[in-house]
């Protein structure tokens, strides 16, 4: 009678291959990272694949004991990468701010481009199409200001605001004011934003404080538009430079 034979025990772990293991993951990671950042920006994939792949952490072979850590120069396009596509939407996103923030806090010219998108990220910023719609309500409150009323006047008062707001439109002489509002109405229709809020630099003081509620969403906008385009040109140039 024979003995069956032995079942093979089961190996164990060789450290050196974990970590060869997570230095692979992690270089799949930033290769797939510098595709989405191409593909979000327009830019041509193989400079940004090469980018990713200069980004990454270079290893000849298994290195018993030897931490795999991700190259802090990649750190802030993952950044950029995690934060672009909140920017466009009307929603706060306080935490990927925040761990954008972190991820770049090395890098002072990154910090600086993100930080202006502080007050979007933690009270959201309407979009264009949401100022359009908002601002009749708003140059409605300005107006009611300027003559002396509150936004909870009347239905006289309010048609009376009305009247010389539409009377503005059509290029009827009107105060200061009323000539703002008109001329931040039709920069709004095309998408001017910053011209728009240029105009409304000429409102009178009570316009303008009747004005600020929506003024504010208008300012966080501008300001996160502005961000995004620096913080995709900042993208864009350094991945072109790591793939030199």
């Amino acid at each position: 009678m024979t003995d069956e034979p032995a079942e093979d025990a089961p190996l164990p772990a060789r450290p050196e291959w974990n970590a060869l293991l997570a230095m692979t993951v992690a270089a799949a990671a930033a290769m797939f990272a510098g595709l989405a950042l191409a593909v979000s920006m327009g830019a041509g994939t193989p400079q940004v694949a090469a980018a990713a792949h200069a980004a990454t952490p270079a290893q000849d072979g298994p290195s018993p004991g030897r931490a795999v850590t991700a190259d802090r120069a990649a750190w802030p396009l993952v950044a950029i990468e995690l934060l672009l596509p909140h920017v466009p939407r009307p929603e706060p996103y306080p935490r990927a701010f925040a761990v954008a923030v972190a991820l770049a806090a090395a890098d002072t010219e990154a910090t600086r481009l993100l930080l202006p998108l502080a007050a979007a990220a933690a009270e959201g910023a309407p979009t264009r199409a949401d100022l359009v719609a908002g601002f009749a309500a708003a140059a409605e409150a300005a107006t009611l200001a300027e003559i002396g009323f509150t936004p909870d006047a009347g239905w006289i008062a309010r048609r009376v605001a009305a009247t010389a707001r539409f009377g503005a439109g059509l290029g009827a002489a009107g105060t200061p004011g009323l000539a703002a509002l008109r001329d931040a109405a039709g920069l709004l229709e095309a998408g001017a934003l910053a011209d728009a809020a240029q105009a409304l630099d000429a409102l009178p003081a009570e316009s303008a404080a009747a004005l600020s509620p929506w003024r504010a969403g208008l300012d966080r906008r501008i300001a996160a538009d502005l961000a995004h385009g620096r913080l995709s040109d900042l993208a864009l140039r350094r991945a072109h430079e790591a793939a030199r």
